[in-house]
């Protein structure tokens, strides 16, 4: 992320915005269909979709439907509501069982998409077991900053029961920041972010990561047509032979 960059932390006016916004991105679905019909058919993968913050599975059903229709075996991430590594509950532990169980019974690498703070977890839960891991797709995740930039920062804090130090703050977001070496790596973030500064759902790109912007809300970039395609064409790419977004893709999505 570009230092010059102005962040603007969304308030909660804009986290009641997104929500509304979050209608239309469902109301493309009907709308920009050829553009789902047109998406790469997958190889039929296992594909983990990890829950944003404070919501399960159920959120994500119409997620794993669409991967599915796409020629992936989608799976939920099975672990309740995610309220991050937070109370009793050893959240990254759980989830580390829960993708050797997903390795080991499909035989192959399997790919994470992570929805918000849902992304956030793909993306550790990857730097932990790189070699179970094929790619990961995180969607409005704060994946390149701290979660301070965030409207729902304060409940996170009350959660957590605690305030961190701005030290161990610091040194939470540069891990998180550092790139997963060998595995590869697709933001899929908004300007249009009511929750996440969309600043912060970027990172640095290497030669194994890119940043895909499309017009969505927060809330709803797991329905977005546009969203759904990158997705698409993200996963359909074979095994260690990953590769950046064309140009001529990309302009599809403008």
């Amino acid at each position: 992320m570009s230092k010059q960059e102005a962040i603007k932390v969304p308030s909660k006016l804009d986290t009641a915005l997104d929500a509304i916004r979050a209608v239309k991105d469902v109301a493309s679905l009907v709308k920009e269909r050829s553009l789902l019909n047109r998406a790469p058919k997958g190889d039929g993968h296992s594909v983990m979709v990890l829950p944003g913050f404070m919501t399960s599975d159920p959120a994500t059903a119409f997620l794993r439907k669409q991967l599915r229709k796409f020629g992936y075996n989608a799976q939920p991430w099975k672990l309740g509501v995610n309220l991050g590594p937070t109370g009793s509950r050893d959240i990254e532990n759980l989830l580390s069982e829960r993708v050797k169980e997903l390795y080991l019974t499909s035989g192959h690498r399997i790919s994470l998409v992570g929805w918000s703070l849902g992304g956030v977890l793909a993306r550790e839960v990857a730097r932990k077991h790189p070699e179970m891991i094929r790619q990961v797709i995180t969607l409005a995740s704060p994946i390149g900053g701290s979660m301070e930039n965030t409207s729902l920062w304060d409940i996170y804090i009350k959660i957590f029961g605690r305030n961190m130090s701005k030290e161990e703050l610091a040194e939470r977001v540069e891990k998180i920041r550092h790139p997963v070496p060998g595995v590869a790596f697709t933001s899929i973030y908004t300007k249009q972010d009511g929750v996440v500064a969309w600043q912060i759902a970027k990172v640095d790109e290497t030669e194994l990561s890119q940043n895909i912007a499309v017009g969505a809300s927060h809330l709803g970039i797991i329905f977005n047509p546009r969203a759904l395609y990158v997705m698409a064409d993200r996963l359909a790419m074979p095994d260690n032979q990953w590769k950046r977004m064309d140009e001529g893709t990309l302009r599809l999505l403008t």
